[in-house]
């Protein structure tokens, strides 16, 4: 579960790099909730990340690798949200997610659907993105 935290904001940081010029470069903060029926309490985690001005330039090299077998499909932008598909055959998991972006925030939201001992799982991600200066 825990890399499916990280992979996810990984994927918001890639997609939301697409909204050049408005995402800034430079180092930024990603806090990570997620939620699932099957856990007591939402797990969170939080990540720095230093965006340059390629990745802006080319998301594809933020791209998130949560497992070989899965797939982040963009769907579209209106206005400042960016939407896509996600998909792990292998692991049994898709959903979607957005993600709205700003000069130096930026806030998504990813649902996965997922199997644990073959009954589905909802899996609800909402993170938080926000430029906290620049690279070190």
């Amino acid at each position: 579960m825990h890399r499916i935290l990280i992979a996810s904001t990984l994927a918001l940081a890639a997609l939301s790099a697409h909204a050049q010029p408005r995402m800034q470069p430079g180092q930024w903060e990603f806090t990570n909730t997620m939620t699932t029926p099957k856990a007591a309490k939402p797990q969170t985690a939080t990540i720095r990340q230093c965006i340059t001005e390629k990745d802006v330039k080319n998301p594809a090299l933020m791209q998130a690798k949560p497992g070989k077998d899965c797939k982040v499909t963009p769907k579209g932008k209106s206005g400042d949200v960016y939407s896509w598909e996600m998909e792990c055959p292998k692991s049994g998991m898709k959903g979607s997610g957005t993600v709205r972006y700003g000069k130096g925030t930026l806030e998504g939201e990813t649902k996965m659907t997922a199997s644990s001992k073959g009954q589905p799982v909802e899996i609800t991600t909402k993170m938080k993105g926000r430029r906290v200066g620049p690279c070190k």
